[in-house]
């Protein structure tokens, strides 16, 4: 079931709009756009938010872990469409997100990024790929069709099932010339992750994934919400733990309401 959180749609205004986002989804688009921006009034340079391993190890440049997931191009059309992409797929999926021992909150969400994150850098460093925008996109487009295979998108007047999305985008791109090996990057991880965190404990009861305190603790300062944690290593189908020590509680901070991912079917 669709948890509650940002009442995106819903506000009367832009920023009642951005404060509504949940925390994960707010960071990816606001991060997205200053760095493009950055680029495009010319602040810094492409190659400073680039994943170079040598500067990384030897000058201590840590925020490459970070930027070249982010960095999607300077200001353009292809740029409006990628980030518009990763708000719809984000924010979708952060509404209800695979439950890896957080009850299925921003937590399991922040859980998921840092995996896939740290999954794409491997192959980063192993095939020298510089930016990793575009598979980190497809990676959360893949996971958050495999959470709801039963929706239905709306895409230049087709329909389509979630399940069949990121194949579109793959014939799409071969249809329009463009290289698709980045695309399947993401899918493969965004696979690997759905692998580890519904197939495998359903079929052998084996959890692997598993939401860190550290997770919890950060969303919850956020936030100033109190996450579910859960205790014991019961399976429930879907994947992910049943059990909670202690039930979300509301203590002050964003007001969550019911939010509807575009795109989606009615």
């Amino acid at each position: 079931m669709r948890r509650n959180v940002a009442g995106v749609g819903g506000a009367d205004s832009p920023q009642e709009w951005f404060h509504s986002l949940p925390i994960n989804t707010k960071f990816l688009l606001t991060s997205g756009i200053l760095i493009g921006a950055a680029v495009s009034f010319n602040i810094s340079s492409a190659a400073t938010f680039a994943f170079v391993w040598p500067l990384v190890w030897h000058k201590f440049q840590i925020w490459r872990f970070f930027s070249c997931f982010i960095f999607a191009g300077s200001f353009s059309f292809n740029f409006l469409m990628h980030m518009y992409m990763l708000y719809q797929n984000s924010l979708r999926y952060e509404m209800n997100p695979f439950n890896t021992g957080a009850g299925g909150t921003s937590a399991d969400y922040l859980w998921f990024l840092l995996f896939g994150m740290t999954v794409l850098c491997i192959i980063g460093y192993i095939f020298e790929i510089a930016f990793l925008a575009e598979p980190f996109l497809y990676m959360i487009m893949y996971v958050g069709c495999r959470r709801e295979p039963q929706a239905i998108f709306n895409i230049f007047g087709f329909k389509i099932g979630a399940l069949y999305l990121p194949w579109f985008y793959v014939a799409l791109r071969l249809l329009m010339g463009g290289d698709i090996v980045l695309i399947l990057i993401g899918i493969a991880v965004g696979h690997f992750y759905y692998f580890l965190v519904d197939v495998l404990p359903n079929t052998h009861g084996i959890n692997l994934i598993k939401t860190p305190n550290f997770c919890i603790d950060f969303v919850q300062y956020i936030t100033g919400m109190t996450q579910p944690r859960f205790s014991g290593v019961n399976i429930q189908e879907g994947g992910g733990y049943p059990r909670a020590d202690n039930p979300p509680q509301t203590r002050g901070g964003y007001s969550w309401g019911r939010g509807r991912p575009l795109g989606g079917a009615d």
